[in-house]
């Protein structure tokens, strides 16, 4: 524990530099101007009931923050945890100490996971208190509890591309994320009940203010399943540990050549 505590608190000042914090701030800030947007641009909320309103709050901020404001964030944290080394040259030095890459790799999941929350939790706070929808409290705590979710699984998931595509480790999380995690994800058929997205989106229908009667529709019933939150709650921390030890397995026994080998 002092090895992954150690290797948490360096990662972490480390990423405290003008330009990431930037990014932080950015994507804290870009759920917050989108829903300044609706509210100042959108003419049309006296013209629809309120549950249909509470509705279209609650998929807007949910794509926002856990989708693009999580996923962005957590993608410029976790997917160059392997490279990041390489282009370092400092991947020998960790691969020959005691669980170097174990700790390594584990600290790194948990900044990135500390990293994206902290941005959505800010930009969540702000956006549920502009919206201008009552229960507020219901959405802070459901996009709170949506968001940290989504940063451990896909930290986890992005990792496990990262190690698996060091040198495109980024576009390939990106290509990941929209054939597999939209396209795959979208497909009524067994194989999107193993996306992220797919226990997202059923518990962002079991947590958010969410009109009854959308539910019935058919669009609703292939991209969700009606569960227990606990469940899906279960199946999430199951497959971002799955992601996580197979991110760790690869790193463990891939042969990665470094920038010093290809300088000779």
């Amino acid at each position: 524990m002092n090895a992954l505590r150690a290797v948490f608190i360096y990662e972490w000042k480390r990423s405290l530099t003008l330009g990431r914090m930037g990014l932080w701030l950015a994507m804290a800030a870009f759920p917050v101007m989108i829903t300044i947007l609706i509210r100042t641009l959108g003419d049309s909320e006296n013209q629809i009931d309120i549950a249909t309103q509470k509705s279209t709050w609650s998929m807007t901020l949910y794509a926002l923050i856990p989708g693009v404001c999580v996923a962005l964030s957590v993608l410029l944290t976790a997917a160059p945890a392997v490279a990041s080394e390489l282009e370092q040259r400092s991947w020998a030095y960790l691969a020959t100490r005691p669980n170097g890459i174990f700790w390594l790799l584990l600290g790194k999941f948990l900044v990135s996971v500390t990293w994206g929350t902290t941005a959505a939790w800010l930009g969540t706070a702000f956006s549920v208190a502009l919206c201008g929808m009552d229960e507020q409290l219901r959405m802070l705590l459901s996009l709170s509890a949506l968001s940290l979710l989504s940063a451990i699984a896909y930290s986890a998931l992005y990792m496990l591309v990262g190690a698996i595509f060091p040198k495109r480790a980024m576009v390939f999380c990106m290509m990941y994320t929209v054939i597999v995690e939209l396209v795959f994800g979208s497909i009524p058929a067994v194989i999107n009940r193993m996306t992220v997205q797919f226990r997202l989106r059923t518990l962002f229908v079991n947590w958010m203010p969410f009109d009854e009667r959308m539910k019935d529709e058919s669009v609703f019933q292939y991209v969700m399943i009606d569960g227990s939150s606990f469940m899906q709650c279960f199946w999430l921390i199951t497959l971002s540990i799955l992601f996580l030890v197979a991110a760790i397995v690869v790193a463990h026994r891939k042969e990665f050549t470094s920038a010093t080998e290809g300088d000779i």
